[in-house]
């Protein structure tokens, strides 16, 4: 629970990138968050690429699973969101696949777990062989050895729920696959590609592992302890952690944890400070 509190939430902008013309660059908000563990599973549709389509989907079973690559999808439009994204896939002649889109909302599922997919840059090369391109020593095995998870970077989204998605299907996906979280890599490091951009660009990347750590620490040493989150505060923050405004001064907000064990329940308090709304044009 240490783990999860924050004596203060900060907000600040960043930027989300986007390969179209219009939305090469768009400005967005981190509001703030607090990483509040959340019970419920993952809304997540099935729309597998179909077998014929053997550009994107090669059809070829990988032989051991050995990470998990993450994304950002590089497409900022407000159009795309995980549904978006996955029409996209499903109709693009470029070269590309993945296994999963996530939004802030809901999560497309492309391929089959246990199929190969075209999306770490890195050819066919092996685990754990390095290779070499124009942009120096990389990490093998990405595509043939990877499961690929596109975060959703769409005009509009909220990209801290987004992460926290992201991170909480990493987790399973760890669990599943006996992996650690060391094995938790970007796209950059198979291809030297700058991906994931927007969360590379605004420095997020260790927040992103943090996200996973936790997610991985209550599915494998916590998995018999129920959580509970009430905020105290209602009007700034929410049973989930997310902060719904900020006040004109900085403000102390409360919020309770209840852990039940085995029928016996504990009440855990804490209070965080929200700071003030940041205004800084970028």
């Amino acid at each position: 629970l240490n783990k999860i509190h924050r004596d203060e939430i900060v907000n600040y902008p960043f930027y989300l990138y986007g390969f179209e013309e219009e939305y090469k660059k768009v400005k967005s908000y981190n509001n703030g968050y607090l990483p509040f563990y959340i019970n419920k599973d993952l809304k997540t549709t099935q729309n597998f690429l179909p077998k014929e389509n053997t550009l994107n989907r090669p059809g070829l079973v990988r032989e051991n699973t050995k990470y998990v690559v993450i994304h950002d999808a590089g497409l900022a439009s407000p159009l795309m969101t995980a549904k978006g994204l996955d029409q996209y896939l499903h109709t693009t002649t470029r070269q590309a696949s993945w296994h999963y889109s996530v939004d802030d909302k809901e999560v497309y599922q492309e391929l089959p777990l246990e199929e190969v997919a075209w999306h770490a840059g890195d050819g066919r090369t092996s685990y754990p062989e390095n290779w070499l391109n124009d942009k120096g020593f990389h990490l093998g095995g990405g595509n043939y050895t990877g499961i690929g998870i596109e975060t959703c970077v769409y005009k509009g989204v909220n990209l801290n729920q987004a992460m926290r998605n992201v991170a909480k299907l990493t987790a399973w996906l760890l669990i599943k696959y006996g992996l650690s979280v060391n094995d938790v890599k970007q796209h950059n490091d198979f291809s030297g590609k700058n991906c994931p951009e927007t969360i590379r660009t605004a420095n997020r990347w260790d927040e992103f592992i943090e996200l996973v750590n936790l997610e991985y620490y209550k599915n494998t040493k916590l998995a018999d302890v129920e959580l509970e989150f009430i905020s105290l505060d209602p009007q700034f923050l929410d049973n989930e952690g997310n902060v719904l405004k900020h006040p004109l001064r900085d403000k102390i907000v409360s919020y309770e944890v209840k852990a039940n064990y085995r029928g016996e329940t504990r009440t855990f308090k804490y209070q965080t400070k929200i700071k003030k709304l940041l205004e800084v044009e970028l």
